[in-house]
């Protein structure tokens, strides 16, 4: 699958920050040896938990599990996560940084390859749990929530969705990504994978999108791509700054959730005149990262699509039992996850859902086999006996203002939050949903707030407006 060898071991594989020079296949290929030999001596059957920011080690600590078969979960380094995790799961083995200390209940092995990580086995507690042996990865699903709700992934699971990727970015030996997300986040990993998979190098920083030294290093790596969810392209936007401002970046995904239309169009536009690609597409953790893309000659005429399947991948809409009309959007394909784990008991559990996601969101189809979404199961209010999407008021309102919202269900009304609106929005957007919903204005709460929270993966943060 992912492997450090399989590449000239003279290719070069991460450029890490505050390391002389860059890492190369052949060096993460013994980086990786070495750590499968420190995972050897944790007493088997064994899982564990890497909680740890983007780094070299942390890249070579994941594919040595990879490699060796140690089931590893991937989490982001709060201590709120860490203490759920811990309480509910009991892993037998932790990943952490050297400035952590170690956990009660647990006992330090080792500094892993690249000496920024350190190995330590729990004294007790989850010897008894027999991971599947199809268990290679588990990732979070709810951001810095703490909600210990775990996605099962195989190893097959990663390397199809990896492959694929690689397959429609184009991506070939001598393609340089700057890790611009979190390696515990979905879309984040899948950056890696493909990158890896294709012989591609990754560069990583400590430093925000937001910082001068986070595009100095994309400039000094000579990065030739730039992956980021809709939060950080407003950012951008408002800050005046572009990745093709870079003079190799030439091509920029987008996912974790709608890019306001508008944006998309200026960006799409932007890259067209530096002869550059904007790749728009869907996906959830469920999938380990992507189900759809928009290739970028259709953009302009697709807005607001999510696009087509990805190679390997089938989409499908099924009518609703209770609400005919609605249509779920499915997909089947080998990256579909086992299934979820919500305790220890269920890291022993196998495939239960045999490649076919029921997604959750709404969606239609049009004549070019191009899907849309229209809401999400979950996401409706109640107004007047009418059933609201939110996530469609969330869209009209950006197309028809250009500001970027959220929408919840409130008591009796629908609430609408404004990023970085004006006072005269506030009435403009209550008489604008008003009248295209055809409900009463005071049934509309509209809010303004300097910035949408967020949760960690970048998508708006709903239970924190709530």
């Amino acid at each position: 699958m992912i492997s450090a060898v399989d590449f000239a071991r003279t290719s070069i594989a991460l450029f890490a920050g505050g390391r002389e020079r860059p890492i190369t296949y052949g060096e993460l290929g013994q980086w990786v040896a070495a750590n499968r030999a420190l995972l050897r001596q944790l007493p088997r059957p064994a899982f564990a938990f890497q909680f740890a920011p983007n780094s070299a080690p942390a890249v070579g600590a994941y594919l040595a599990c990879l490699a060796e078969g140690v089931p590893l979960g991937l989490g982001e380094p709060t201590a709120a996560l860490r203490a759920r995790i811990l309480e509910t799961y009991q892993p037998s083995a932790l990943i952490l940084p050297r400035t952590e200390p170690v956990p009660e209940g647990y006992s330090a092995i080792s500094d892993m390859a690249g000496a920024e990580l350190f190995l330590c086995q729990a004294t007790a507690g989850s010897y008894g749990v027999r991971p599947h042996r199809d268990l290679a990865l588990l990732l979070t699903t709810s951001g810095s929530t703490g909600d210990p709700k775990l996605v099962r992934l195989s190893l097959g699971n990663l390397a199809a969705n990896a492959r694929s990727i690689a397959e429609y970015l184009g991506i070939v030996q001598g393609e340089v990504a700057i890790q611009s997300l979190p390696m515990h986040y979905s879309y984040g990993l899948s950056v890696v994978n493909s990158h890896l998979v294709a012989g591609g190098a990754l560069a990583l920083t400590g430093h925000s999108f937001m910082r001068p030294e986070f595009w100095r290093v994309a400039d000094e790596c000579g990065c030739t791509s730039f992956a980021g969810v809709p939060y950080m392209y407003e950012t951008l936007n408002r800050l005046r700054l572009s990745p093709l401002d870079q003079p190799r970046i030439r091509t920029l995904t987008q996912a974790g959730g709608h890019l306001r239309i508008d944006l998309a169009r200026q960006i799409d536009d932007a890259a067209s005149a530096k002869n550059a690609r904007l790749f728009v597409m869907y996906g959830q953790t469920e999938a380990t990262a992507r189900m759809s893309y928009v290739p970028p000659e259709r953009l302009s005429e697709k807005p607001g699509s999510i696009g087509v399947p990805i190679p390997g991948g089938e989409l499908w809409l099924e009518s609703l039992a209770s609400e005919p009309a609605q249509r779920q959007l499915c997909y089947r394909g080998p990256n579909v996850m086992l299934g979820y784990a919500l305790g220890p008991a269920d890291l022993e559990l196998g495939d239960e859902l045999g490649g076919m996601l029921a997604t959750g969101d709404l969606a239609e189809c049009d004549s070019d086999g191009y899907f849309r979404l229209t809401g999400r199961l979950a996401r409706f209010a109640k107004l007047f006996g009418k059933r609201v999407s939110l996530a469609s008021v969330e869209t009209e309102v950006e197309r028809a203002f250009f500001l970027r919202a959220a929408a919840i269900e409130g008591a009796d009304s629908l609430r609408v939050f404004l990023e970085g609106g004006a006072g005269s929005d506030e009435g403009a957007v209550r008489a604008h949903l008003a009248d295209w919903l055809g409900v009463p204005p005071v049934s509309i709460k509209v809010s303004l707030v300097g910035q949408l929270p967020l949760t960690a993966s970048g998508k708006k943060d709903y239970k924190a407006l709530a």
